[in-house]
């Protein structure tokens, strides 16, 4: 049996070993010209010697990034006669010269290539701007759903399009007209390496990512330094800092609300306390999968009261490790959703046993909270706000992965007409103190505490409710948390 080849190795932009294919496969060429600029060669230039085709001049663009890791008989294979271009030498040739380019180094490199191939495949159109905001999303997604409401409210025409989006169809959408804006949420609709990213900034598209999630875990989806260049908006602005110091242009953008979904109800309160949610996100054991743990931190983290041992505390706790990139951040995660789940079940277990409590939610909660009487989920969009007007407090339980964030609760309870009760989370920085404090705990106990006090002056109560209604319909809505990814769009915030 013959040997296996040994295959070159090189570390790609995000620090990875990969191992480099070879084979004519490997090589394509693309253009027209009399001229040949090879983006990059490979790892055999014999080989690219052979694929090239009858050209006056070649031109071989310099990339240290991938050069300086071959060995000095690469270096010394190079025929003289080509000649050597810089980066901004080679983007000024495009369009004017064949390219010949080994396809994966744009994977190993997605910053140097992936923005040059983009401008072969989507040439300058002509095309004037349209009013079109390409909004990828998941089926029932939330959030897509308020967005392109508000963007119609701005006077924009929001387009639809797969979480999934493939480079193909966004070149087709991108030689049909020049979108506005491409607003993403939670990186749908942008691969690992850049791809679709690189070919909307080749068309001029702004590109926004709005992170309603833990963003880091989101990252751990991005093999590519491209997202650096993205304007970054979040819920929770915890986590400003550390992606400013990766590189990122982060902004802090808290949730809203859409009141042609959640407008107010008549107070109709039948239930003294529901809380609405799942036991665990969706695909939480596959994401966490391999991530332990240590027992001695655990029990640190347990023994920590209210909302202490968040994200932020057990990446502290584990060293500080790499928030991105890599697969370090999982288990900073892990550590923060355990922690979390811990937190829910010790304040519905103590509100449970105080009173009637409803869990809106899967049928685990009810081994989770005997006490408690476990009703089947509601659809977001068509009961939920009816839910909330009939509840006397909507208790709030914000992850700890998200160690100052909000909840969309904390904009549509009130919204709806309804009254919540929440955990004191640092996010609530963005409401008048006044407002906060009477519907803020830190215990399970002191929970109990705030809803008997609340309980016991009705009137109070009701003003209460009506000044978060005034401020949520105000200063609160997706309409509004649009205008200013649109401002800082066009450079005005």
């Amino acid at each position: 049996m013959p040997a296996r080849p040994i295959r070159v190795k090189v570390e790609n932009e995000v620090g990875n070993w990969v191992s480099l294919p070879d084979g004519p496969q490997t090589l394509a060429l693309f253009g027209h010209g009399d001229d040949l600029l090879i983006l990059c060669p490979g790892p055999d230039i014999s080989l690219c010697i052979h694929a090239l085709p009858r050209a006056r001049r070649v031109f071989l663009l310099q990339s240290p990034e991938f050069a300086d890791q071959m060995s000095a008989q690469w270096a010394r294979s190079i025929p003289q006669n080509w000649n050597m271009v810089s980066l901004d030498q080679a983007q000024a040739m495009l369009g004017t010269v064949r390219v010949l380019h080994y396809l994966p180094a744009t994977r190993l490199f997605p910053r140097i290539y992936a923005p040059l191939l983009a401008r072969l495949h989507v040439p300058a159109s002509g095309l004037p701007r349209s009013q079109t905001v390409l909004v990828p999303s998941i089926e029932q997604g939330l959030i897509s759903t308020e967005l392109c409401t508000a963007l119609k409210n701005l006077g924009y025409v929001p387009q639809p399009v797969s979480a999934h989006l493939s480079s193909s169809v966004l070149r087709q959408h991108l030689e049909k007209e020049q979108p506005v804006l491409f607003l993403s949420i939670n990186f749908h609709g942008l691969d690992s390496f850049g791809e679709n990213q690189a070919l909307l900034q080749a068309a001029d598209v702004p590109v926004v990512v709005w992170c309603v999630d833990n963003p880091f875990h989101l990252l751990t989806s991005q093999k590519n330094q491209l997202w650096k260049d993205l304007l970054l908006f979040v819920t929770d602005d915890w986590f400003v800092q550390p992606l400013r110091a990766l590189g990122a242009q982060a902004v802090h953008l808290p949730l809203g609300t859409d009141l042609t979904i959640f407008s107010r109800s008549p107070a109709t309160a039948h239930t003294p306390v529901s809380f609405v949610g799942r036991s665990q996100f969706p695909d939480r054991d596959r994401f966490f999968a391999a991530c332990t743990v240590p027992e001695t931190l655990m029990q640190q983290a347990t023994a920590l009261p209210g909302r202490q041992a968040h994200f932020g505390w057990w990446h502290e706790k584990h060293g500080h490790p790499a928030l991105w990139p890599g697969q370090a951040v999982r288990t900073v995660g892990f550590g923060a959703e355990q922690t979390s789940a811990l937190w829910r079940i010790r304040c519905l277990h103590t509100l449970a046993q105080a009173g009637h409590l409803d869990i809106i939610g899967d049928a685990h909660w009810k081994s989770l909270i005997p006490a408690a009487h476990v009703r089947t989920p509601v659809d977001y969009y068509h009961g939920l706000a009816a839910l909330y007007a009939q509840s006397a407090f909507s208790l709030n339980l914000t992850s700890l992965l998200l160690p100052h964030g909000l909840t969309q609760r904390h904009f549509d309870a009130w919204a709806a007409g309804g009254f919540v009760l929440t955990d004191n989370t640092p996010g609530l920085h963005i409401f008048p103190q006044e407002l906060t404090a009477p519907i803020t705990f830190g215990t399970p106990q002191e929970a109990v505490q705030r809803m008997h006090v609340l309980q016991a002056d009705p009137r109070y109560k009701e003003e209460l409710r009506q000044a978060w209604y005034s401020e949520i319909t105000t200063r609160h809505t997706y309409t509004q948390r649009l205008q200013i990814i649109v401002d800082h769009c066009a450079g005005t915030t």
